[in-house]
């Protein structure tokens, strides 16, 4: 039975209570007014061998293989592996580690990361009911964490947040959390108070694409830092906080929804590896065959010989210009009238209409969220039909 507890301190009690108990099983926190919030921690004799949930429990294993295992994650290995376990987290590790793409080391950081940042939320949540499943396993033998540890390092990130004179936060706004994304509301402003160099580099990562924690990780500083020099421009409204989706799961369970009586490829072009995962674990569900390609100039081949009946593009990509590709695509036979549409983080007038001169069919916003991304895709496949020679200039900007 769940009991109702209040205060910070009882969920970091709770933890250490199953510690010295040798709990095996697992530990449900659920939060006190959003019930569909939860957090799980796995105990095995009294260690932590995994936790997850929240908000973000996706970008948080994204963001902690991508910083643990970089060779990995950069080589897009992730694109060619699924699971079906309900915590494929755990899976995916664990065919990593049996491939031999990541070594031991590399797994226990990732499994330390994960447990650390969902201890850090858990033990911040005042007012939560906590469910305890006793006997409960997980897949995973490697890495066993202790309880103390996790507790005193969530522990002292509270006080350097408190040092840093954050506290505030947590009064000024009630949800505050490090899994908000600041996003840049004035520009014009920003831009003449900040050196072009800063201006530049906030573009990249303030719009709305990025965690406070996924910054933390960009910029390799410390959390209580990252937060502390946004403050002033969070004052000054120039940064707002915002909530953002997490990215679509890795499990590859069958879905009981749409699929098209045909299967017909789609090619994601990004340079991105998350973007291309992304799409895949969307679509590939409901049937179709996505065609990534990282790197467009080597990628043309393929792209030619599968002829893809939709296409997602990143116009802005540091090895291949994707305007520059779009318009090549119209040049051709078989890509004429084929729907491409930009995945991109720029929308002003200038974007649209250079988009629209090289032959874009439509924009749809990073991250690609699943409901836009399967809309989009049902426009245009569904019926089986090929658009008209002026379908492109049906624009949806998402």
């Amino acid at each position: 039975m769940a009991t109702e507890m209040s205060g910070m301190t009882k969920v970091a009690h709770n933890l250490l209570l199953l510690s010295q108990q040798r709990a095996t099983g697992e530990l449900v926190i659920t939060h006190g007014k959003q019930t569909s919030l939860r957090w799980k921690l796995y105990f095995f004799l009294g260690r932590i061998v995994y936790a997850t949930g929240g908000m973000h429990p996706v970008r948080r294993w994204y963001r902690a293989f991508k910083h643990s295992c970089s060779e990995c994650f950069n080589s897009g290995w992730l694109l060619t592996v699924h699971s079906e376990a309900d915590l494929w987290e755990v899976d995916l590790l664990n065919q990593a580690i049996q491939q031999k793409r990541i070594s031991a080391t590399q797994y226990k950081a990732v499994i330390q990361s994960v447990v650390q940042e969902v201890v850090f939320t858990a033990i911040a949540q005042k007012f939560f009911s906590t469910q305890w499943n006793s006997g409960k396993h997980i897949p995973q033998q490697i890495t066993f964490l202790s309880v103390e540890q996790a507790v005193r390092e969530a522990h002292h990130l509270r006080e350097q947040w408190r040092d840093c004179g954050l506290g505030f936060l947590q009064e000024l706004m009630a949800h505050f959390s490090p899994d908000l994304s600041p996003t840049l509301r004035n520009r014009p402003q920003l831009e003449s108070q900040v050196s072009p160099a800063t201006y530049k580099s906030m573009l990249k990562l303030m719009r709305g694409q990025y965690t406070l924690w996924d910054l933390a990780l960009e910029m390799q500083k410390p959390l209580p830092i990252v937060i502390r020099s946004l403050l002033p421009l969070i004052r000054l409204g120039m940064i707002e906080l915002k909530e953002i989706p997490d990215l679509p799961s890795l499990c590859t369970k069958p879905a009981t929804v749409f699929r098209p009586a045909v299967k017909p490829a789609i090619a994601c072009i990004d340079a991105n590896p998350i973007t291309g995962s992304t799409i895949t674990q969307i679509l590939q569900p409901l049937g179709y065959e996505v065609l990534t390609i990282l790197n467009p100039l080597q990628g043309i081949v393929a792209l030619a010989e599968r002829k893809p009946k939709l296409i997602f593009l990143d116009p802005v990509m540091t090895n291949a210009d994707g305007y520059e590709l779009c318009s090549f695509l119209r040049t051709t036979s078989d890509f004429q009238h084929t729907p491409i549409v930009f995945l991109t983080q720029h929308d002003g007038v200038v974007d649209r209409v250079r988009a629209r001169l090289a032959g874009a069919s439509e924009f749809l916003a990073k991250p690609p969220e699943s409901a836009k991304v399967i809309q989009v895709v049902q426009k245009y496949l569904r019926p089986m039909t090929s658009p008209e020679p002026n379908s492109q200039s049906n624009w949806v900007v998402a």
